[in-house]
């Protein structure tokens, strides 16, 4: 029945221990796989240099196994979309941030499709003037800031389903 798909609620955007049972996870229009990241709940300071390194691995590889590959109309999805939530960001963590953007780079050329920033504090501007030049050109160009409005992560996934993201390596 055509109603209840159209009623039916989409699975929130949590960590991967509250997805439903054989249920895929959420997408944006273009096939990207979304997670949703929140710096509150981020403590990098409490693992070793090699533990954030093999938890962002952990992440990166969960996103990359949720990639669509069963939907033809979308088959050339190669790229993950991240949403961060900034209330609780710290400057103290953009060491960490340099650090995931580094191993981002190095070990997962071009499997970024998307960054969506929203909650963003004011003071963030001069934090972004500091970080954007860690990242090249195609980096930076997936990079969104949300209007005020988007403040939750369902208003995150509208803001870039209006957008035109790329979705393959090439």
């Amino acid at each position: 029945n055509n109603d209840y798909k159209k009623k039916k609620k989409q699975p929130p955007l949590d960590p991967p221990y509250n997805c439903p049972p054989l249920q895929s996870w959420r997408t944006t229009k273009h096939g990207l796989p979304i997670t949703y990241f929140r710096c509150w709940k981020w403590k990098p300071e409490l693992a070793s240099s090699k533990e954030s390194e093999t938890h962002l691995a952990y992440h990166i590889h969960h996103l990359l196994r949720r990639i669509p590959n069963n939907n033809r109309k979308k088959k050339d999805v190669s790229r993950i979309c991240v949403i961060f939530d900034m209330r609780g960001f710290e400057t103290y963590m953009l060491p960490h941030i340099h650090k995931c953007i580094n191993i981002l780079r190095c070990q997962y050329p071009g499997r970024a499709g998307a960054m969506c920033f929203i909650n963003v504090p004011i003071y963030f501007t001069t934090v972004w003037k500091i970080i954007s030049p860690w990242l090249d050109d195609e980096i930076r160009s997936k990079v969104f800031f949300a209007e005020r409005g988007v403040d939750d992560v369902e208003k995150a996934v509208g803001f870039l389903n209006g957008r035109k993201l790329k979705t393959g390596l090439f």
